[in-house]
């Protein structure tokens, strides 16, 4: 149980904060995280030692609140508490207002809450719904300054493509519990190849990429990462280097053992993470925001996360784990490294600044640090995960094509990554500050130095606690991600191969373009760039709204008889197309056991009474036939030995009546409009189509009872229970007695409409039907008479005498 209380400690700490919004509460919400980091630091995990625990939230839809904590779940959620522990603590220094220090926590612990949610969960509904949780506190971080448009505009792009990703996704689950019966991830693994001899592999497995790849920024669903970088610098760090988009990261690594193994997984995640990871290091270098040179390169970094996941093999399985774990370390770092570069010259135009080594020594000390890690130079963890993913794409196991590919792509992106990192690290702290410039930095406060100081240590330290730290962890997640005992032993020089000769390679190059960068950055800023930006625009702002008032405009159109007629012909071809697909038998032995002549001859006289209404000549007419309809529909319930129900039926009738006849007085007594001969026959077929489809769907219905007809039960017990012996009155008012208090309620604000609809009617507005009739005219107005002024004169001074 304790397991519970891991996940969802933040969130009732979030809980608590908001109840208590005091700035010395908000300071003590890192302990909550560091604690949980602690934890997870003393918890060791395995193949057969697995962290579980179980709650039953919706038995009769197989749903339970279940967890279970392997190798892949833990390195996640240590980077998930870890890197959230910093960044609650640099909230403290970055926000002045002490009521935006305590919203931005709540909402970042309940972020924390879901993102910890998705990477233990054992069920898949559960999985889905803290993924949804996700996206909805993302877009309260990213629209933080909500009084900032684009802020505003950031996180609605992030809600509506990383949302639209997770219906995908629930559609993949949904088609997931259909296929292997369970939802239950642990289940699932056991039988690994159920998914994957399904006919249902390929819609399952698309689905999940459309859920990964929103979150995770994949080509061409990117742009919404550098939009959301309007977010505060803090959760900018926590929501893209190493919590929700690496969210798709996790999906693809822990469904890798049921769909992996096809031609699908592997040139599908191999193509599109090579073309995202090159495509964000070169549009990296396009950008001057600080922020957005980060996130494209953090665009560029998930890329190969995914390609390498394409492969499904040891070497990949151990760089996803290194790549994940290297990256959160300097990628948070570097955005930790901007918000203090921000604070001290307030701007974060990368051609503004300059020169900030000497008055911010110790920033310039962390971005050292993170900035050769990410360009991957040894020592650092970078490095080692480099030359983990160089191992990986020369894997002798991958087809021709990708064999040529993927060992290319990666030279070329981490080549450019290299240029990046350098770019971010001489052009900010070692360059010299552009002339004339005003800007006046200064060292950040304590807690803003103490998340990128942590990290660089750790950057650094890690590579040094191989055998002692990484060894058994990377072999943990490994092991979690193959479903395979996987032994992993890492190493910092291995000698001179292929993947060292890769490296340097990608550094020289890297060097040389950083060597050129003015010119470089100039000619790649002039060339186009495929900018999906425009598209979504046209289709969310453009299309999607023509398209909605046009819809809006032909279904919504006042006509109630058009709407009817939709109503009516949409239940027709759904209860067909389910009766027919489903094959279901029409008549039983027992249906027509029942056979009695007498309520064949009233069925007989209602038929004959709705066909008369038809051709009915006047709206008066056609009401009393309708009343003589349910009078003989009173008498089928006498017949069948239920007289109160045939009076309360007699009643309805008659009240029925009496309110039509005084509605139709605003009506006029004949059928004026005659419809074409087209209309009436549509109008005959789906009036024609509708009673069939009900007495189908009731000679269906009892021929093709799946369990024991609930109304036994209701007579069973209807004295014992509802202490009366009228089953029916004790069904309305015991039984069922909340639902018929419902309608009720629904009669009585009905009524409560109508009523204030009739008392605001114009009082100029006719109340008889004359003027409703086609080319009649209403009357002109009489002319009022000619005022008599000797009259009006005469009156006035009467009223005067009267008042004196």
């Amino acid at each position: 149980m304790l397991l519970f209380g891991i996940v969802f400690a933040p969130a009732i700490t979030a809980l608590v904060l908001a109840l208590v919004p005091q700035k010395w509460l908000a300071r003590l919400t890192p302990i909550v995280p560091a604690a949980i980091f602690v934890w997870l630091a003393a918890t060791q995990v395995g193949a057969d030692t697995i962290v579980t625990a179980e709650m039953p939230w919706f038995p009769s839809l197989g749903v339970t609140l279940s967890f279970f904590l392997d190798g892949l779940g833990l390195l996640f959620a240590l980077i998930i508490s870890g890197i959230g522990a910093l960044v609650l603590i640099y909230a403290g220094g970055y926000f002045e207002k002490p009521a935006d220090r305590v919203r931005f926590s709540i909402y970042t612990l309940i972020f924390m809450t879901a993102m910890l949610g998705i990477v233990t969960s054992s069920n898949l509904l559960l999985l889905f719904v803290f993924w949804e949780i996700t996206s909805i506190t993302s877009y309260l971080l990213i629209g933080f300054k909500n009084e900032s448009s684009a802020a505003r505009e950031g996180a609605r792009r992030a809600l509506l493509i990383t949302a639209g990703g997770g219906l995908a996704l629930m559609a993949g689950i949904l088609l997931i519990g259909i296929v292997g019966g369970t939802f239950d991830l642990q289940t699932l693994l056991n039988n690994p190849d159920v998914l994957r001899e399904s006919g249902l592999y390929l819609p399952i497995t698309l689905l999940i990429f459309a859920g990964a790849f929103t979150k995770s920024a994949q080509w061409p669903l990117h742009f919404w990462l550098p939009g959301a970088m309007e977010a505060p610098t803090p959760a900018s760090t926590y929501l893209h280097s190493a919590t929700m988009v690496k969210a798709g990261i996790f999906l693809l690594a822990r469904m890798s053992a049921l769909l992996n193994g096809t031609d699908l997984w592997l040139y599908t995640l191999t193509i599109i993470g090579l073309i995202t990871f090159v495509y964000g290091a070169i549009i990296a270098l396009r950008q001057t925001d600080l922020k957005a040179i980060l996130a494209y390169s953090t665009v560029s970094w998930l890329g190969i996360l995914v390609a390498v996941q394409g492969a499904a093999n040891e070497y990949a399985a151990v760089a996803l784990a290194v790549g994940v774990l290297a990256h959160a370390l300097y990628k948070a770092a570097l955005f930790l490294m901007v918000g203090n570069v921000d604070h001290a010259t307030h701007t974060r135009l990368i051609d503004r600044v300059g020169g900030l080594a000497r008055p911010m020594p110790i920033t310039f000390a962390a971005a050292l640090v993170a900035s050769l890690s990410m360009a991957g130079i040894p020592p650092l963890m970078g490095y080692l995960s480099k030359e983990t993913l160089n191992a990986a794409s020369v894997y002798d196991g991958l087809p021709a094509l990708l064999a040529a590919l993927l060992p290319i792509g990666v030279v070329i992106g981490a080549a450019f990554t290299v240029t990046v990192a350098f770019r971010v690290l001489y052009d900010t702290f070692l360059k010299r500050a552009p002339a004339g410039s005003d800007l006046h930095p200064h060292e950040a406060n304590i807690p803003m130095l103490a998340g990128p100081v942590v990290l660089g240590v750790l950057s650094l330290a890690l590579p040094f606690l191989l055998v002692p730290l990484l060894d058994p962890l990377i072999s943990q997640t490994a092991t979690a991600i193959r479903q395979t005992p996987t032994a992993v032993h890492l190493h910092l020089f291995e000698g001179f191969n292929t993947p060292l000769l890769m490296s340097i390679i990608a550094v020289g190059a890297g060097l040389l373009l950083f060597t050129i960068r003015q010119p470089l950055i100039r000619g790649l800023q002039k060339l186009p760039e495929f900018n999906p930006v425009v598209i979504y625009q046209w289709f969310f702002f453009t299309a999607l709204p023509v398209f909605a008032d046009r819809l809006t405009m032909r279904l919504q159109n006042g006509r109630l008889q058009f709407y009817i007629t939709i109503i009516f012909a949409s239940f027709i071809t759904l209860i067909s197309g389910i009766i027919l697909l489903a094959r279901l038998s029409f008549l039983d032995g027992d249906v027509l056991a029942h056979f009695d002549w007498r309520i064949a001859v009233v069925c007989l006289f209602i038929i004959i009474g709705a066909v008369s209404t038809i051709f009915a000549p006047t709206r008066l007419s056609a009401i009393v036939v309708a009343g003589i309809e349910g009078s003989l529909l009173s008498l089928l319930f006498a017949i069948y030995g239920a007289p109160d129900l045939a009076f309360t039926q007699m009643m309805i009738e008659v009240v029925t009546l009496v309110l039509f006849v005084l509605a139709f007085h605003f009506l006029p007594d004949a059928f004026v409009a005659q419809k074409s001969r087209v209309g009436r026959a549509l109008d005959l077929l789906i009036a024609a189509g509708m009673g069939v489809m009900v007495t189908l769907l009731i000679l269906v219905a009892n021929s093709n009872q799946i369990g024991e007809p609930i109304s036994d039960w209701y007579i069973e017990n209807a004295v014992s229970l509802g202490q009366g012996q009228n089953v029916v009155n004790i069904l309305l008012v015991d039984f069922r007695g909340l639902d018929t208090m419902g309608e009720i309620t629904v009669l009585i604000i009905a009524a409560i409409g109508v009523t204030a609809l009739l008392r605001f009617r114009p009082a100029s507005q006719p109340r008889g039907g004359q003027f409703l009739t086609k080319n009649v005219e209403p009357p002109p107005e009489e002319p009022l008479p000619p005022e008599d002024e000797s009259h009006d004169e005469e009156s006035e001074e009467a009223n005067e005498e009267e008042i004196s």
